[in-house]
């Protein structure tokens, strides 16, 4: 098993469902990316380049689902939250 498949699967519930649920979302929408552990965390690759990543955080609660450049998305910036709780 890949660590970053690891990673997901070892985490308690419900952030493993939330992670597998991400993945299959991200995985499906552009099949061409590329999972990777870097930085001790799965990380999304998308031609070479570092695209998302997701990340538990068992204190705060969440799963974090973090766009590299994030602030170039044009569409539903509405939807996004960035440091401080806002865009």
């Amino acid at each position: 098993m890949k660590p970053a498949e690891a990673y997901i699967l070892n985490q308690p519930e419900p952030y493993r469902s939330i992670l597998l649920h991400v993945q299959a979302v991200i995985e499906l929408t552009v099949p061409e990316i590329k999972l990777l552990y870097k930085y001790k965390i799965p990380f999304y690759y998308y031609k070479n380049k570092p695209f998302v990543y997701l990340n538990v955080s068992q204190k705060r609660q969440y799963v974090d689902v973090a766009f590299m450049k994030g602030y170039n998305l044009t569409l539903h910036q509405n939807e996004l939250i960035g440091e401080g709780g806002h865009w």
